[in-house]
């Protein structure tokens, strides 16, 4: 039987799922996508960072790295464990998130279709959650000092966002989670 937790400073994960749940972010997604393992703890401190977790027998099959913002939900870090992948657990997880964050909007970076088969495939995974790609250029800054920005689209539920609700968002995006 799958469960999931939420997690947050005042609940915070313990160092052994940390690491499980690292492992797979560290294989889910590029070095300059992800912090590495240090700068991803230290963040997880901070106050308005949650991890959904989804599990079976206390092994973690998925998780949400997300943040809560002033008027909406920034959700940083998706994936589900490679051995898990294709059972529907993420369209799960999102559905979770979305029902947890009732009333607000949830805000998500992702590789650009044409960019390769699997991106526009994560694309349309979204689309069918009810996520909008927004038509606003957008950079990711880098998460480590000499890196360069990464083109990436926003993708944004259960609305696409105004020009100006995307310039604020972003804004926030950048001075909260990227500390720039």
């Amino acid at each position: 039987m799958y469960t999931t937790a939420l997690y947050s400073p005042e609940n915070p994960l313990s160092d052994e799922l940390f690491s499980e749940l690292f492992e797979i972010l560290e294989y889910s997604f590029p070095e300059d996508e992800r912090r590495d393992f240090e700068a991803q703890l230290a963040k997880s401190n901070c106050p308005e960072f949650r991890t959904m977790t989804l599990s079976d027998n206390g092994k973690i099959l998925g998780f949400l790295n997300f943040w809560e913002l002033s008027d909406f939900v920034y959700l940083e870090h998706f994936a589900v464990d490679k051995s898990q992948r294709g059972k529907g657990l993420g369209s799960e997880m999102i559905k979770q998130l979305c029902a947890i964050c009732t009333g607000k909007t949830i805000v998500l970076e992702a590789e650009p279709p044409e960019l390769n088969e699997f991106s526009a495939r994560r694309i349309e995974f979204y689309r069918r959650l009810g996520f909008h790609t927004n038509p606003f250029p957008y950079k990711q800054p880098p998460y480590r000092k000499g890196d360069n920005p990464v083109e990436l689209v926003i993708m944004s539920s259960p609305l696409p966002l105004s020009e100006s609700d995307f310039a604020e968002k972003i804004r926030e995006i950048y001075r909260r989670v990227y500390d720039c």
